[in-house]
């Protein structure tokens, strides 16, 4: 079933400006991703040689010194272990609510809804969330596991390639063989991640479970594999496009730093770190917003893209999908 993609790419942006609710879901959303700033700075003071270590201020080195004594202590690993354990189950949490009230949110929106409210979006995804939770898990863990296992393959095998000096033929020949598995479970992984759009589409719009959510978005990316392709494309153009103007601002904050440090020599201060820091801290607000926008307004092409692939053909008739009571 052809689209009208152009329809399809303003809509959503109508949608996710009207809806501004769907920008605080759109953060939600961001927390499961993988697209979040990493903000890494380095530089260089003094006057070094080419293989010499930073100096360091003394307050820095004994705060350092102090840091590392304090997390020999064993009870302190395990708090910092139980508490990365929960920030991440956190972050699952809120990826996924946050990634279903964009869906149900733009779903409702497209329907005609005057008004959508947190409250609202978030009482309505809780009836979805162990559904697209779990249809995550079943279709990820097994490539997840199989990842693994590969790449421990690839180390026992580059590691005794790189110790002997002999070449081992069989050794050798393991190799492309786990390039070429590894190339297999990329492409797989591209194609499941595909239906899982599809899935969590099905599970949130047409109340599916998770066999039938699997079933029916392995459906919708079958038929319509070429318009969904076209799709993957603009979302991908686009959020390369936002994501360097979002990103824009840090690289005008952090060249002329480099350059400072670079150039300054025995003179170089603090004084310019401090600032571009202060920057960055003012700046993350604002970076979180747009990217909440960001995803938001994919999010919503991608559930824009689901209604109009899947909407029956002008003569047919389809059963409105029942209210979520779970």
């Amino acid at each position: 079933m052809s689209i009208d993609f152009g329809e399809v790419v303003t809509t959503a942006w109508k949608i996710v400006w009207k809806f501004k609710v769907l920008w605080v879901f759109g953060i939600l959303a961001s927390c499961g991703t993988g697209n979040g700033g990493n903000f890494n700075s380095s530089y260089r003071s003094g006057s070094r040689g080419p293989g010499e270590v930073p100096e360091l201020p003394p307050g820095v080195l004994s705060r350092w010194e102090q840091l590392v004594h304090w997390f020999e202590n064993p009870a302190v690993i395990a708090g910092f272990v139980g508490l990365l354990c929960v920030f991440i189950l956190l972050a699952i949490f809120l990826g996924n609510m946050g990634r279903i009230g964009l869906i149900k949110g733009t779903a409702e929106a497209d329907g005609g809804a005057e008004t959508l409210t947190f409250g609202g979006l978030w009482k309505g995804s809780l009836a979805y969330f162990w559904r697209v939770l779990l249809a995550n898990v079943i279709v990820g863990l097994p490539f997840f596991v199989v990842a693994v296992l590969l790449a421990l393959g690839f180390v026992f095998t580059i590691i005794p390639l790189s110790e002997n000096r002999r070449s081992d033929p069989a050794m050798l020949a393991l190799l492309p063989v786990l390039c070429v598995l590894f190339c297999v479970l990329f492409l797989l992984s591209v194609a499941v991640a595909f239906v899982l759009r599809q899935a969590e589409n099905a599970i949130v719009i047409e109340n599916e479970s998770i066999p039938g959510g699997l079933r029916r978005g392995w459906d919708v990316l079958v038929k319509n594999l070429g318009p969904i392709l076209i799709i993957w494309i603009i979302t991908v153009a686009i959020g390369l496009v936002a994501g360097i103007v979002i990103a824009l601002p840090l690289i005008i904050v952090a060249l002329p730093l480099i350059i400072t440090f670079l150039a300054g020599g025995d003179n170089a201060s603090y004084t310019p770190l401090v600032v571009a820091g202060l920057c960055v801290l003012a700046y993350i607000p604002v970076s979180l917003l747009a990217h909440g926008i960001l995803i938001a307004y994919l999010q919503a092409v991608w559930t824009l893209a689901y209604l109009r692939l899947t909407k029956p053909k002008q003569g047919e008739q389809s059963s409105p999908a029942l209210p979520a009571n779970a």
